[in-house]
């Protein structure tokens, strides 16, 4: 029986890159978790309510939207103009700012239109040519919002550009690319808060209403919008493939380059070393798992193409450390690597 010694510097080495790996590890789960808000999944009461007045009041948890693409978007689209009027109340403080009062989106990465509230400040997303997916940059109108009583908000878009005028004045007045409104796609209208089910707006409104040449309705109106008593939250936590735009695209670049350590360090982590395709195979494990565990907390988002790209880092480093622990064999005193010279014969 054959009983093989591992040295003790080897033993050593194996401790560290272990202990080192449980840093990484710590490192990463920070980085996904981190400001650690808890908010997974959940059956919640819906606090939206209808004054006697007919005001919908939001509360911290809110669901008011259309089941599905609302008729007038068609005509928006076609003639390139729609007006939006709003008679808002909001709460003295918004516990989550910036926050939506109503807008037009497909899911969380995808809004087409959009009016909000920054503390005192009114903001207006609009998906127009040369904007993000969202309709960013936003517009802006500071110290708009007076909370504890009624603001009146007229948003008007034309061919020629966008309108914002609060409690009768003309607040902001600039052009915007030709058939801006062209580029919205089907969604669903959704007051007080968002419709892939994000932070909510708390105040009361008394008028949501949306005119195009054809069409004329107003969302606070019974049966415009489906109010459950109750509902599944769940946010829009999985990001598109592939990434969206440059700064998304730098991101997942970040995250191959951390997953390289821990596929190195799994390899170096163990004696005999690990081989490559089973390191991948524990670090590929270790990314679905951070992945999964961000839908259960608020602002986290996982994407497919971090799992590839932190994937292909492991293996490109689990493939170093392989290489690293099993060098070339060095040549024999005397072994010739190039072709034969030629025979002298006695």
């Amino acid at each position: 029986m054959v009983v093989k010694v591992i040295p003790r510097a080897r033993r050593s080495t194996s401790v560290v890159c272990l202990a080192a790996l449980v840093v990484v590890v710590l490192v990463l789960f920070v980085t996904a978790y981190y400001p650690f808000r808890w908010d997974p999944p959940r059956v919640v009461h819906n606090d939206v309510t209808r004054s006697a007045g007919g005001a919908l009041r939001f509360g911290e948890m809110s669901r008011a939207r259309t089941p599905g693409t609302p008729e007038w978007l068609t005509d928006a689209r076609r003639s390139n103009f729609a007006e939006v009027e709003l008679d808002v109340n909001p709460q003295s403080s918004q516990e989550q700012s910036p926050a939506s009062i109503m807008m037009l989106a497909r899911d969380y990465w995808h809004t087409d239109f959009a009016i909000g509230q920054n503390h005192s400040e009114l903001l207006v997303w609009l998906r127009r040519p040369g904007s993000d997916q969202n309709g960013n940059p936003a517009f802006a109108v500071h110290g708009a919002l007076r909370s504890q009583q009624w603001n009146r908000v007229e948003v008007m878009l034309r061919d020629d550009g966008i309108q914002i005028d609060v409690n009768g004045t003309r607040r902001l007045a600039v052009p915007l690319p030709r058939d801006s409104l062209g580029t919205w796609s089907a969604g669903q209208i959704a007051l007080g808060g968002e419709v892939h089910g994000g932070g909510a707006w708390q105040g009361k409104i008394r008028q949501a209403q949306v005119r195009t040449p054809g069409h004329a309705v107003d969302y606070i109106r019974p049966g415009e919008l489906s109010i459950p008593a109750r509902y599944l939250y769940f946010p829009d936590h999985v990001a598109p493939f592939p990434p969206l735009g440059r700064g998304e695209w730098e991101a997942v670049f970040v995250h191959l380059l951390s997953f390289i350590p821990v596929g190195f360090l799994i390899v170096w982590a163990r004696r005999p070393p690990v081989r490559p395709i089973p390191a991948t195979l524990l670090a590929a494990a270790l990314a679905v798992g951070l992945g999964a565990g961000k839908l259960l907390f608020h602002g986290r988002h996982t994407e497919a193409a971090d799992l590839v790209m932190q994937t292909a880092g492991a293996l490109l480093g689990a493939v170093l450390a392989w290489r690293w622990a099993h060098p070339p064999a060095p040549e024999r005193p005397g072994s010739t690597s190039g072709p034969a010279g030629p025979r002298i014969r006695p």
